[in-house]
């Protein structure tokens, strides 16, 4: 895989934007004790609590895990997790500039359970949301801060649908920075994102868009191909979970999963494909390139616990051993 490696080696330094809903994976570890004399449940004893950057915030880490310069623009709540969320931010070297706070931030608790001997399974899952979208003075703050664009290569919406990535933000940091490549990973606003660079929808989310099933290959490969036209997209890389990808980008091409098709956990690895690819283009990749990359990346985020960012070593060992 050395032609992809050449890519690689020019993530450093590229300078790169993130709009979207920041929020907080909070994991509860946990193993088994006994059943409750209270109710028919398991009783937890209680280990360690960790605090992980999610949705928006871990395609943040992702690429800076990569190499690149990353300014994430949204919203964390005025709280514990959402301070918990700068400090991990300014351990890595992540400007604060284009981060409001305000409210109560989005954490997603989970749950985890499992003996000695076994990694630790996810048991429950609770999510504290903010009470509706940002009010109309915290979207006018957020797009204030625009200007943290100036010079970005690359813009990455992350859009969770808590409100804080939008197509009026998109707009506004477009403006700072007209050049930059534009990617949307987009759960329920795929259509509001017109004329996008890249696109990178699950099955899941392209099926609620199109209002139809997407689940064979040639369903995904439909899907790719009318998501593409619909929205005016330069390339859309359906992601399909163990059975890869699907890239629209003028012609329809299938990618395998690389490695193995067990996987551990999805949690972040459209994070890390929306990462990868987008660097990978800035860096001079072509889509099929870029996609192909990201297989490689995913490979490697679905094999860990939670949604933990891809770094730039294991990606290029990965691509060494092919």
């Amino acid at each position: 895989m050395t032609g992809l490696s050449a890519y690689l080696d020019r993530f450093a330094g590229r300078r790169m934007v993130v709009l979207g809903d920041l929020a907080v994976d909070c994991y509860i570890e946990t193993r088994p004790s006994r059943l409750s004399r209270e109710a028919p449940v398991m009783v937890l004893q209680y280990e360690q609590r960790r605090h992980l950057p999610g949705c928006a915030a871990n395609t943040v880490l992702n690429l800076r895990a990569l190499g690149a310069e990353v300014v994430p623009i949204g919203i964390v709540g005025d709280d514990e997790p959402g301070s918990a969320l700068l400090e991990s931010f300014r351990a890595q070297g992540i400007p604060l500039s284009g981060i409001t706070v305000h409210g109560r931030s989005v954490v997603k608790v989970r749950i985890m359970s499992g003996d000695f001997s076994r990694p630790k399974q996810q048991v429950l899952r609770v999510d504290v949301e903010p009470q509706g979208h940002p009010s109309e003075n915290t979207y006018l703050e957020l797009i204030a801060r625009a200007g943290v664009a100036e010079k970005a290569e690359g813009i990455v919406v992350s859009d969770y649908g808590y409100g804080a990535a939008s197509p009026g933000l998109l707009r506004a940091v477009v403006d700072v920075a007209p050049k930059a490549l534009v990617s949307v990973d987009s759960r329920q606003k795929i259509g509001e994102f017109q004329k996008a660079d890249l696109l990178t929808p699950n099955e899941g989310e392209a099926s609620a868009y199109l209002r139809r099933p997407v689940e064979s290959d040639a369903e995904a490969r439909e899907a790719a191909r009318e998501l593409r036209a619909l929205t005016e997209a330069g390339a859309v890389l359906l992601t399909r979970g163990n059975r890869g990808m699907m890239l629209a980008d003028g012609e329809i091409t299938a990618l395998p999963i690389h490695g193995s098709t067990e996987i551990v956990d999805p949690s972040g690895a459209g994070d890390t494909v929306v990462a990868t690819a987008s660097l990978a283009r800035v860096a001079g990749a072509s889509y099929a390139e870029a996609a192909r990359l990201a297989t490689f990346a995913a490979s490697i985020s679905v094999m860990k616990s939670g949604a933990v960012a891809v770094t730039h070593a294991e990606l290029a060992e990965c691509l060494a051993r092919g």
